[in-house]
């Protein structure tokens, strides 16, 4: 364990003469002991469930391959601080290598991470996390992200950087946008908030229309009994609301992502996270949330609902999502987290956009300046070539036999 006394802008933002302790584990095995202490100071540092101890082992079980991991721990007094599960993987380029770290989870499929950290040792925790990374793994360039600007990381990252001035050069920031709904005490305060027509809409259609002509009732899986079994079911539904489109959906666009999923439901169900928040008219599921629970918030994960001309009039998948908030709500949660990327729907369904960052900083020296440019313009040329020519223009047009996950070459460079 190495300890750290606190510099003095952390001393004064905390009890005088504490200290700030760390410890470094490499396999998750190692800090299971640490998985109560861990997710509860997920959950009382702000952390995503993207953060916490299985979600991050489960993905590694998935995704970890050629990695090495890093798990940070910070405490004050035994009192986590701070944890950042890292992994370095080097990505090549010919007989160019990268050596790059990242938050875990990044980035199949990318997601709002916020990692858990007290903002009175955040300045510190980047400074030892920089000289770990950078010095003596031998990084060339940590990226972490997205995360949230709710976090207000920018100023303690710009700061560490110039105190590990030795060792790092260019705090960048690739920006993005994320939605939040912000949850009130009850469902007339939410209707109220939104605006005349879209209340006039949203209240026709939360089931009233679907009341009128068949046996309808709303139902909340969360037992781990019943939810794997609802997984399937769902991701059926996904998969076949998507190939009406002739797209695959979400699980055949990530690699391993239904049986990485199968997993994640199957631990968190275990703990009570799980929430699958369905519509059933006349005992047939036309609409499902599939969502997950952690600390005050719901984080919803993906759609799905019946095709089939008769249910085109009930506008499913904006009262899928009211009835995912109106759940919410009664669960006593204050935020719905609901996902990357603007979408006009959620906007107009009372969600508010946040900026959200992936913020890169790269070991100093010329050389690796040189690789570094080298390889954000390979990406580039295979964000054009590949990504936006062959994945979302001429492989959408193919049959769907012949459609695979996005190519993990790709992945590797989304850093």
């Amino acid at each position: 364990m190495n300890t750290v006394l606190l510099n003095d802008r952390s001393i004064e933002a905390c009890a005088e003469g504490s200290a700030l302790s760390w410890e470094i584990f490499c396999s998750f095995e190692d800090v299971r002991h640490l998985q109560p202490q861990w997710d509860d100071s997920a959950a009382r540092l702000g952390g995503s469930i993207y953060m916490t101890f299985d979600w991050c082992r489960i993905w590694w079980q998935f995704y970890g391959e050629r990695k090495a991991l890093r798990l940070f721990v910070w405490r004050v007094n035994e009192r986590i601080v701070g944890l950042l599960p890292i992994y370095i993987e080097t990505v090549r380029l010919g007989l160019l290598r990268l050596k790059v770290a990242r938050l875990v989870g990044a980035n199949i499929p990318p997601k709002v991470f916020d990692p858990p950290l007290d903002p009175a040792f955040t300045e510190t925790i980047f400074e030892q996390l920089f000289k770990r990374l950078l010095a003596e793994d031998g990084c060339d360039l940590v990226s972490l992200g997205p995360i949230s600007e709710r976090l207000n990381l920018a100023e303690p990252l710009q700061r560490a950087c110039k105190l590990r001035h030795d060792l790092t050069r260019n705090l960048e920031s690739l920006r993005g946008v994320h939605s939040v709904f912000e949850l009130p005490a009850n469902m007339e305060a939410y209707y109220g908030a939104l605006s005349k027509n879209e209340r006039k809409n949203r209240r026709k259609y939360e089931l009233r229309l679907l009341k009128k002509e068949y046996e309808t009732r709303v139902e909340v899986i969360t037992e781990l009994s019943k939810a794997e079994s609802e997984f399937e079911c769902f991701a059926q539904q996904h998969a076949a609301q998507w190939a009406a489109e002739g797209k695959t959906g979400h699980f055949g666009a990530w690699p391993k992502a239904l049986e990485f999923n199968r997993a994640l439901v199957r631990a968190q169900a275990a703990l009570n996270r799980v929430r699958f928040v369905r519509i059933v008219a006349n005992e047939e599921v036309i609409a499902n949330q599939y969502t997950y629970a952690f600390g005050d918030r719901y984080y919803w994960e993906l759609p799905a609902r019946a095709i089939a001309p008769k249910w085109d009039r009930f506008s499913l998948g904006p009262t899928g999502l009211v009835t995912l908030i109106e759940r919410g709500i009664e669960e006593g949660k204050r935020y719905l987290e609901g996902g990357l990327a603007h979408y006009d729907y959620k906007i107009r369904l009372g969600a508010r956009e946040y900026g959200t960052f992936t913020f890169r900083v790269r070991r100093c020296g010329a050389q690796v300046g040189l690789k570094l440019a080298i390889f954000i313009l390979f990406r580039k040329a295979m964000e054009f070539g590949y990504h936006k020519l062959w994945y979302r223009r001429i492989a959408p047009r193919l049959p769907l036999a012949f459609w695979r996950p996005q190519w993990r070459l790709w992945l590797q460079f989304d850093f």
